[in-house]
């Protein structure tokens, strides 16, 4: 008989560390657009946003 409670801790386990691994590059991502946002709102002119963006 196949061991269904092992099998499903397993499952468990790694839809867990998906959903922290997506929470985090999620987390990442808002970040560099929130710092995006504001290089954008302080810059003065279009040459000063290229500068920071590289």
């Amino acid at each position: 008989m196949p061991d269904y409670k092992s099998m499903y801790y397993h499952l468990a386990g790694r839809v867990a560390g998906a959903i922290e691994a997506l929470e985090a590059i999620t987390e990442t991502l808002k970040q560099a657009q929130q710092t995006t946002e504001d290089m954008f709102m302080n810059s003065t002119d279009e040459e000063d946003l290229d500068d920071k963006l590289e």
